[in-house]
Parts: C-alpha cells; sequence; structure tokens
C-alpha cells in the first residue's frame, strides 16, 4: 500500500489532482467529456503555476544570496525550501499509513456531520506526516505520533469548514474550502487580529475613512492606482531588487522584466486553474445539494488556487526583504530564510482571504506573522534533521541543520509541544481535536445566523 501511494504521489500534482479532479467529476455526474475537459485545464494551470514557480525562483535566488550576504546572516538553519520537507514527511515510517488513516478520519467526519469539507489535496498530507514524525523523534510513542498528525489534519478540516465561504468571495469559486496543512494554520490567527483591527480608527473601514478616501487628491489616487497594479508593482520591485544586488543595467532590466512577469502570470496561471475547478465544483455544489439537502460540502484544495489575487501577489513580493530583515534582527532565531522566500506570496495568502482583500490589513498581518513562521521553523530544525538522517538523507554541511520557512506552523508546534506532556498527551490531543471540531461547528452555526439576518 506505501509503495502504490509512494507512486501515485509520485506522478506529481499536474498529472495526480487532474486525475482525481476527472474521477470527482464524473462520480458526481458530469458528462466524460466535460470532465476531462475540467481535469486536463486543472492540470495545465498548474503546469503553468509550476513554469512560474521556477521562473520566480531562478530570478529571485541570486537577489537572495546577495540580500544573506550584505546582511551578514550567518545563521545555521538552511531553509531548504518545501519540497525536501515533503519527500521527508512521506519517506518516514509513518508517512504512508496516516495518508490511509487521515482519510478514513475525514470520511467518518463527514458521515457524522462533523466537517462539511472532503481534503482532496494529498500531496500536502506531507504536513501531516512530519506533525507525526516530530512526536516520534520527541516521545518514542507511533500512537502519539499518529494521533498528533490527525489533530493537525482535524484543525485544517475546522479552519476550512470555517473560512470556506470567504474563500468562495474571495477568490469566486463557489463550492471549496483550504484544509492546506500550512494556511489554515495561519487562518485563527489573522481571524483574531481581524477582529482587532476592527477597533482600530483607520483600519476599521468606518464610514468617514471612506468618506476620506473619495476626496484623496489626484497624486495619492495616482499612486494608489500604480501600487495596486501588479504589472507596475512588479517593475518597481524589480528594479529595486536589482539595485540591490547592484546589477548592470541589462542585469536590472532582466530582474525588472522577470519580476513584472511573474506578477502578471502568476494570477493568469491561476485563471486556468480556476477555470478548470468551476464546472467541477457546479457539479459538485449540484450532487451535493440532491444527496445532502440539509448539507453544503465543499472540496478541499491545495491554498495555490488563492495565490492569484492581487493582493497576494503584491504583498507576498514585498514581504521577500522583510523576511530576510527578520532574520537578521529577531533574537534567537536561527533560520535562514532561502528555499522559500520566492514563493512568500504562499505565507500571506489567508490574510488575503480573512480580511477580504484589504491591502494594508493583509500587510500588517504579514508583518507580525513572519516572526512566528521564523521562529518556528528555527524550533523544527533539529527534528527536520533528525528525519531526514534517518532516512540517509544530508541536506545541509556538517554543523548545519535543515529547515523550510514551511514548518513556521502552529498545528505543527502545537500537537508537537501537547505531544511532549507526561501522562495526559494522549487525551490532551484528543481534547484538541474534539474543541477544533465543537468551536468550529459553532463557528459555522454563527455564521449560518449572521448570514440569515
Amino acid at each position: 500500500m506505501t509503495q502504490v501511494i509512494d507512486y501515485i504521489i509520485g506522478l506529481g500534482s499536474y498529472i495526480f489532482v487532474p486525475m482525481i479532479m476527472i474521477i470527482i467529476g464524473i462520480a458526481m455526474g458530469l458528462s466524460i467529456g466535460k470532465a476531462i475537459k475540467a481535469g486536463v485545464t486543472v492540470g495545465i494551470g498548474l503546469i503553468g503555476v509550476s513554469i512560474v514557480s521556477t521562473l520566480t525562483e531562478e530570478s529571485l535566488s541570486p537577489v537572495i544570496n546577495i540580500m544573506v550576504e550584505r546582511l551578514n546572516l550567518n545563521l545555521t538553519a538552511i531553509d531548504v525550501g518545501g519540497g525536501p520537507a515533503a519527500a521527508i514527511g512521506f519517506g518516514s515510517a509513518l508517512g504512508g499509513l496516516l495518508i490511509i488513516v487521515i482519510l478514513l478520519v475525514n470520511l467518518l467526519m463527514l458521515a457524522l456531520n462533523l466537517t462539511n469539507t472532503m481534503n482532496i489535496d494529498i500531496y500536502n498530507f506531507w504536513y501531516f506526516a512530519i506533525t507525526a514524525g516530530f512526536v516520534q523523534i520527541l516521545t518514542g510513542n507511533s500512537v502519539l505520533a499518529i494521533m498528533a498528525g490527525v489533530t493537525h489534519a482535524i484543525l485544517s478540516l475546522k479552519v476550512a469548514d470555517v473560512t470556506a465561504k470567504r474563500v468562495q468571495k474571495v477568490i469566486g469559486i463557489e463550492g471549496i474550502a483550504i484544509p492546506h496543512g500550512f494556511a489554515a494554520a495561519s487562518a485563527p490567527l489573522f481571524m483574531v487580529l481581524d477582529k482587532v483591527y476592527d477597533h482600530i480608527p483607520f483600519l476599521n473601514g468606518s464610514k468617514e475613512e471612506k468618506e476620506s478616501k473619495k476626496e484623496q487628491s489626484k497624486t495619492m489616487k495616482f499612486i494608489g492606482s500604480i501600487i495596486g497594479d501588479p504589472l507596475y508593482l512588479g517593475l518597481i520591485l524589480g528594479a529595486a531588487f536589482g539595485l540591490i544586488a547592484g546589477y548592470d543595467f541589462k542585469g536590472v532590466m532582466d530582474i525588472t522584466m522577470k519580476t513584472a512577469g511573474i506578477m502578471v502570470l502568476f494570477p493568469t496561471m491561476v485563471k486556468m486553474i480556476v477555470s478548470g475547478l468551476i464546472p467541477i465544483s457546479n457539479q459538485a455544489k449540484e450532487f451535493f445539494s440532491s444527496k445532502f439537502k440539509d448539507r453544503e460540502l465543499y472540496i478541499g484544495l491545495d491554498s495555490a488556487v488563492t495565490i492569484g489575487h492581487p493582493v497576494t501577489i503584491s504583498v507576498g513580493m514585498l514581504m521577500i526583504p522583510v523576511f530576510m530583515i527578520f532574520a537578521a534582527i529577531l533574537p534567537g532565531n536561527t533560520t535562514l530564510p532561502l528555499g522559500e522566500v520566492p514563493f512568500a506570496a504562499f505565507y500571506v495568502c489567508f490574510a488575503t482571504i480573512i480580511h477580504n482583500g484589504d491591502r494594508l490589513r493583509t500587510i500588517i498581518s504579514s508583518l507580525i506573522f513572519i516572526p512566528i513562521v521564523l521562529y518556528i521553523s528555527s524550533w523544527a530544525a533539529p527534528l527536520l534533521t533528525k528525519m531526514g538522517e534517518a532516512q540517509g538523507l544530508t541536506l545541509v554541511q556538517q554543523g548545519q541543520e535543515a529547515t523550510t520557512m514551511a514548518l513556521g506552523n502552529l498545528f505543527i508546534y502545537l500537537p508537537a509541544k501537547i505531544a511532549q506532556a507526561p501522562v495526559m498527551a494522549g487525551i490532551l490531543l484528543a481534547a484538541i481535536s474534539i474543541l477544533a471540531i465543537v468551536g468550529g461547528l459553532y463557528l459555522e452555526k454563527k455564521q449560518k445566523v449572521k448570514a440569515g439576518n
């Protein structure tokens, strides 16, 4: 079974995801032709995202390396990127088993009306596997390790349920939710901050503020239009990156054009994914409505479908130098941001969702969130390094540790810490899962009442 799972995952998201989408489409009554077209369109979009991601990494990595040198970042925990971490997660003894366990838990929760999300984003189950792997190292207890991985999965499912309507509104696709192992873990913080912002005059979107915006000068409106346009913002940021790196004229223009291209191409590729998902999500909504007349069910997807939002792309680019600066100045941080820095948009995508596309709120929340990411990824470094070494993987030089900012994740950190509690660890992990389910159901009910009013 493990070999079968490894083979399927090894196909790559642009093969595996379309296959799943085609199967789902046909199972829910979509014609074979439409299901194939929709699934393949999603796959093409994923290929496009992969191509733009490669362009992003190749274009920005040299700039990031220069920033590392100029900031003299002699940090020992090297951010190797999410890919190697995923390989370590799935390569662990518990990785393959957890996929089956979590799918069964998801189906059981659906049957018992404890969740409305079916998580088909199986590739990103590696987050749950890493959580289990860390607990295995910390406690030596496989049962607690599996419980911790399942706890992470349940927390993600309940966040997906609670945020589904916001996701659908901001992204423009019905019938989906995001139980992604990292993005969902960032949502609770952003939700709390969103409530705080409601009580801050210049952030609460009051009537007076809206009136003042109408009276802004032409100059301010012009600046706002420039910053709000991905193309122009890409040109500005690209030029800044080139100048920071000390490139000559050709080098500056090269990085400028590529950054502008990234800013425009990412949303375009995500639109391909969205166009493929729409017929499947519409069919799923119709199917669920007929089979579960008193429920609304969602398909759980990767947070990549959110990346195309212009606020997410622009704020993500702005956060690239912020990651480097924070890494340099935060006391106790050991993480050297490298592999994940070009993909900073993935770290702020749920801030855009929770704040309904409000750029200023998204920027402030991102600035608060980045130190948390760096500190938790620093904590995770020795654990990931041990997991890798157990599989014969050496990702960094002697004297260094491997980490990735994708592990700067509260839903990994909290279960791992709770699992170390003496005697009560299993009970506490079960309690966290139960509280997540009960709390999620309460918030969903509250949302329905508010929508009804």
